[in-house]
């Protein structure tokens, strides 16, 4: 097993971003420095520039979840993630949702981060919603609208459409607010997607390694069963050379360092 962890961890070492280095040389080392590029895609409005398509604008997806990782790396002291929560503060619309810049239709991005596009704004919105909460932002005003603008769009069953991740959130963000009824069905969705889904091809670490670092964000366990299972999943996922790999280009390192966090902070 420690043969895996170290290939993995060299792995990064030798291949992944400048975070994805720092979070795998701390994996031994606690008090490993963040180097000085970590930021790099991080624009001056506060917003993070996507990998996935070639635009200078804030990307407000690689946003979200560029939060969610940082809040996950214990880094919501640093101004870095201050001028995320700002940028998101400030680009939250009227209604309370949050969704990405038409703008970037030219650079055409990825399905989920499509413009004027319901599923999107909805997996953005909860994303964003579980972590603000996550990191205290529990009876915010306009937490509270965003909250009411995601249960607007639940389906005739109680269920959320589009991209479970917005159903992973808002069991997030319904734990860390003390809502039981409500984590309570988010989370049995979630596990009903996990059952009929994960011998699917498509079904990616991906889909494993963003709603354990929701969950653990948020505060959640093992004493979950729904969290049991998906951690059960991820550990059985790592190949015989010690990595996770993933259907979606250049994100190996990516979730091979999360997977060995997730792993160890929730045993």
């Amino acid at each position: 097993m420690q043969k895996l962890t170290d290939n993995a961890l060299d792995y990064v070492m030798n291949n992944g971003t400048p975070i994805e280095r720092w979070a795998a040389e701390k994996f031994d080392n606690p008090e490993a420095t963040l180097p000085e590029d970590w930021s790099k895609k991080q624009n001056p409005d506060g917003g993070w520039r996507s990998k996935e398509m070639p635009s200078d604008l804030s990307n407000m997806g690689t946003t979200s979840v560029t939060l969610m990782r940082l809040i996950f790396w214990n880094l919501e002291h640093r101004d870095e993630v201050n001028n995320t929560v700002q940028y998101l503060w400030e680009n939250q619309q009227h209604d309370g949702r949050w969704g990405e810049d038409p703008n970037q239709l030219k650079d055409s991005p990825p399905e989920w981060n499509l413009p004027n596009n319901l599923d999107v704004d909805l997996w953005e919105t909860a994303n964003n919603l579980a972590s603000l909460a996550s990191i205290g932002y529990t009876n915010d005003e306009k937490v509270l609208k965003g909250k009411n603008w995601v249960y607007k769009h639940r389906l005739p069953n109680g269920e959320l459409p589009g991209y479970i991740h917005a159903t992973h959130a808002m069991g997030a963000l319904s734990f860390t607010i003390g809502d039981r009824g409500k984590f309570e069905k988010h989370m049995e969705a979630s596990k009903k997607f996990f059952l009929e889904n994960k011998h699917k091809d498509w079904f990616d670490v991906m889909e494993l390694v963003w709603p354990l670092m929701l969950w653990y964000n948020a505060g959640l366990s093992t004493e979950n069963q729904v969290v049991k299972m998906y951690l059960e999943e991820l550990k059985a996922r790592q190949d015989d050379d010690g990595m996770w790999k993933s259907i979606y280009p250049n994100s190996d390192t990516q979730f091979t360092i999360e997977a060995l966090w997730l792993i160890r902070l929730y045993s």
